[in-house]
């Protein structure tokens, strides 16, 4: 980037300064910044009916919203990507964070001016006059390339940043036309720490690196002259001190006195430090005094106020520190009070604190509290008033450097509002919500609290008086607080709803959505083109605590667990009108009490599969080791076993009237994986111990594949067991030719072999050949013909990923690359595509890998995937990706 600006320090600068958060109300428009979905433009103009307008999907994490004017300013951090490199035949990872501006001028089409590529993940931002500086961070857990520019070919302005040799940077872009930001400069900084802070006046940033050397724990404080409003930037003075900076309010620049100051933690439960430096301009830092806490406690809230900071350590009781910071050389303690808990955040309010934190009572060792402090007389500083609420243990949904944000004292409706999460230990579950608090010069008092249904992050006036928002990723509540012991929610808006599977049925999308922990799963019917939209055809509240979706014609079926008693069955679902899905047959499903009692399932991942006709379900009761009963040496015979293996067939050819039609049971296993449905059976493979001899063979057993004939549901089939090399991995159409996987371990290194054996009229299996992988099988799917597998390799300091494709008429390996991945598995192989669940540092996505020459697989394009994609459906030329809170996202390959 740009050399930093070389000018000399300027006079202190009368640029505002504004912090960014998760939403921005401005008229009858709130723009919000969702976790889940990007940007969000929201109707309030009726506040009985809320609505959504329009949105700008990102993927990574989204964070820090400006607003200026009609221009949406936002960051989102960790853009990881994939890109083919013809040159050298690999697919290359590329990441980074980016700075996104969105013309709102017609919130319902949002439309994205500019995308400019930052190098790192960003940790900080400010906007100070019209210049936005953004703190990111490299770090080596993602070691990969810089951004490649992450505008190219989207249609819109990008300027991409080349790496510096610096681990933190802190750049500065123009935005004094919001529509068109500009890159200005970037001045890097060598990394010190792994936790960064900082503090933003007009005209100097102070960042802050806490870490530990071989002395203990140490900050390291980086000036940097922002005076200039054209947004240049100049290096000031470079500090360290002795201790941890837990947050952005340890650190203050006090104008009035010409220094900073800094509250730091020695370390667990070893007192803290308040420090002040002599620092007229950004090129000055002189220390000054310093103020010892010494007590056997953890600093857990700081804050500055003029000439006073405020400093809390806990232990099981937690004192309040007044430091005076009147004359900066000679810092002393004022008085201090005690009270039981802790404080977690500090807001002063002149000779008054209202402070958040936690309190042991008889509901709980960790009940959230908030106090009122008389601190008029510092020496004697009271705790006038305290509450305490939400369940045996609570917390707040925001970062330590956000606290202010969230925990919402407002001065003019003598109100506090408390948006937080809590565990009822009574109850026995999640509760969440904004608890209102009433305060005076010199109370507080409790009163209402109104729950919401998602992991609630701000609570904020709307205007209107008692008319309140509660927001959270999943949802938008407008509260009416008229009357405060009341709060009720006068409407509500979903933003997010969790997608944890999807199929298709009748022409439409259909959703296992919700949370279970709350209560509140449904099965949604969408529109296939909108399968993400707020407004879909239908939604059915179910009794499915935890469920897998099956679908087929025009019929969704749903089986589903209790967990907390072993229960189960199968619902149906009739959507041939998708818009009115009707409820059909149920059948219960017998309790699996298997190696993890009633909180177990059907075989180790429920094991499920679902012909169409047929639901086939492995019900295993537990690991049945059938070993040496006490080793090899004592010749004694095997263990009994556990009940035996079954396989539980469903038929649901009459969706008003499913039942069990059969149960399968296995031979007598060690254990039992994999059921799956290829040709014209139903597929397992058994394992069986070699019976004890009394030597040490006793430790060997060979794999065997079993087959299920369950085209008559009621009368199954199940033929004699086979022994084969591996465990199944497919079969062609006629049943006779399959493949197995067999990993092995040499004491050097792994290899993955793929089999293909022919069936004989005899009872076994003839090799037909082998083609062998080096390393782990990661995963694999198949297509006619074809096998498409992921391997993986780990050297003792880092993992290998390779992607083969085996061709299984002439049992040879096709091709074998690299993947640069930390790891990749194979979701689903179709309509000439692979599609690939890859995970580089903290990021994942969906590679789409091109089968036009299905022996070598191209990657035709990268997705970038919020959370772990666990399915990849196939429907109309295009892939469905359900994943839970992040919604589905819909790929054409």
């Amino acid at each position: 980037g740009p050399a930093a600006s070389g000018a000399a320090p300027a006079a202190t600068s009368s640029r505002a300064v504004e912090e960014a958060d998760v939403y921005r109300l401005a008229g009858s428009t709130l723009h919000v910044l969702n976790g889940l979905r990007g940007l969000q433009e929201i109707d309030l103009a009726d506040l009985a009916r809320p609505a959504l307008r329009g949105r700008v999907p990102v993927v990574g994490q989204p964070v820090d919203l400006y607003l200026r004017g009609a221009t949406a300013l936002f960051l989102v951090g960790d853009t990881l990507g994939w890109a083919w490199v013809a040159a050298d035949g690999v697919a290359r990872p590329t990441s980074g964070s980016q700075l996104l501006a969105v013309d709102v001028t017609s919130p319902a089409a949002p439309l994205v001016k500019a995308r400019l590529d930052l190098d790192g993940f960003v940790e900080q931002s400010r906007l100070v006059g019209d210049v936005l500086y953004v703190v990111s961070r490299r770090t080596a857990f993602y070691d990969l390339v810089p951004a490649t520019g992450g505008g190219a070919g989207t249609g819109v302005a990008s300027s991409p940043i080349v790496a510096g040799p610096g681990d933190v940077a802190l750049t500065s872009f123009d935005v004094s036309d919001p529509a068109a930001p500009r890159l200005v400069a970037r001045l890097d900084v060598p990394a010190a720490g792994w936790s960064t802070h900082v503090a933003v006046t007009a005209d100097r940033i102070v960042l802050a690196q806490s870490g530990w050397d071989a002395q203990g724990p140490r900050s390291t404080f980086q000036a940097i002259d922002i005076s200039s409003p054209s947004g240049a930037l100049a290096a000031g003075a470079t500090f360290t001190a002795p201790g941890l900076v837990p947050d952005r309010w340890a650190l203050d620049v006090d104008a009035a006195s010409g220094t900073f100051r800094a509250v730091l933690a020695r370390g667990w439960a070893a007192g803290a430090d308040v420090r002040v430096w002599r620092a007229a301009t950004p090129a000055e830092a002189t220390p000054l005094g310093a103020v010892p806490v010494d007590v056997a406690e953890t600093l857990t809230a700081a804050r500055f106020d003029g000439p006073r900071a405020y400093v809390v350590t806990a232990a099981q009781v937690d004192p309040l520190f007044v430091v005076d910071l009147a004359d900066p050389a000679n810092p002393g303690l004022l008085g201090q009070v005690s009270m039981p808990g802790r404080l977690d955040f500090v807001e002063p309010r002149g000779d008054r604190l209202v402070a958040l934190g936690h309190e042991p009572t008889a509901a709980g060792p960790w009940q959230l509290a908030v106090s009122l402090f008389d601190v008029s007389a510092p020496s004697k500083p009271l705790r006038l008033s305290g509450v305490t609420f939400g369940g045996g243990s609570g917390w707040v949904s925001a970062q330590p450097d956000d606290l202010r944000k969230a925990f919402q004292v407002l001065d003019a409706e003598g109100l506090v509002l408390v948006p937080f999460q809590g565990w009822d230990a009574t109850s026995w579950s999640w509760q969440g919500g904004v608890q209102l608090i009433d305060f005076t010069h010199d109370a507080l008092a409790l009163r209402g609290f109104l729950a919401h249904p998602g992991d609630v992050k701000r609570a904020f006036p709307l205007g209107p008086p008692g008319q309140l928002g509660a927001l959270s990723d999943q949802r938008l509540q407008v509260v009416d607080a008229t009357d405060r012991d009341r709060p009720a929610e006068r409407s509500s808006l979903e933003l997010a709803r969790a997608v944890w599977a999807i199929g298709f049925a009748g022409g439409a999308a259909v959703e296992l959505c919700g949370d279970w922990w709350r209560g509140d799963t449904s099965l949604v019917v969408a529109d296939p083109a909108d399968p993400d939209g707020p407004s879909p055809l239908a939604r059915l509240a179910t009794t499915a605590p935890a469920s897998q979706l099956f679908t087929a014609g025009a019929m969704a079926w749903l089986l589903s667990r209790d967990v907390t008693t072993g229960q189960g069955w199968i619902e149906g679902f009739d959507l041939t009108t998708p818009a009115s899905p009707v409820r059909r047959g149920r059948v219960a499903v017998e309790a699996a009490l298997g190696l993890y009692g009633p909180w177990g399932g059907w075989g180790y991942g429920d094991q499920a599969v679902f012909t169409g006709r047929v639901l086939a379900l492995h019900r295993t009761f537990g690991w049945g080791w059938v070993g040496p009963a006490a080793g090899p040496a004592t010749g004694a015979g095997p263990v009994a076993s556990t009940p035996p293996d079954e396989v539980l067939l469903y038929d649901l050819a009459d969706p008003d009237a499913p039942a069990l039609a059969a149960r399968v049971t296995l031979p007598t296993s060690g254990w039992s994986w994999g059921l799956t449905a290829s040709g014209p059976y139903l597929w397992i493979t058994h394992f069986e111990w070699e019976p004890d001899s009394g030597t040490a063979t006793a430790s060997l057993g060979r794999y065997y594949v079993d087959r299920i004939d369950a085209t008559d549901p009621a009368h199954p089939v199940l033929l004699p067991k086979v022994n084969v090399a591996g465990v199944f991995l497919s079969a062609d159409a006629s049943g006779a030719r399959l493949a197995t996987l067999e990993p092995t371990w040499d004491g050097q290194a792994a290899t993955s072999f793929l089999h293909v054996l022919e069936l004989t009229d005899r009872g076994t299996a003839r090799l037909v050949g082998s083609v062998a992988l080096p390393g782990y099988p990661g995963g694999a799917a198949v297509t006619p013909g074809w096998a498409y597998l992921t391997t993986w390799s780990w050297t003792g300091t880092a993992s290998s990923q390779r992607l083969a494709a085996v061709d299984l008429a002439a049992v040879r390996l096709a091709s074998d690359q690299p993947l640069e991945a930390d790891w990749a598995w194979p979701l689903r192989a179709g309509d000439g595509w692979l599609l690939l669940s890859a995970a580089r540092g903290g990021g994942q996505g969906l590679l789409a890998w091109r089968l036009d020459d299905p022996g070598a697989p191209r990657l035709g394009s990268f997705t970038r995937t919020q959370g772990w994609v666990q399915d990849a459906v196939l429907f109309g030329g295009k892939a469905y990706l359900p994943a839970g809170p992040y919604g589905v996202q819909v790929v054409e390959p």
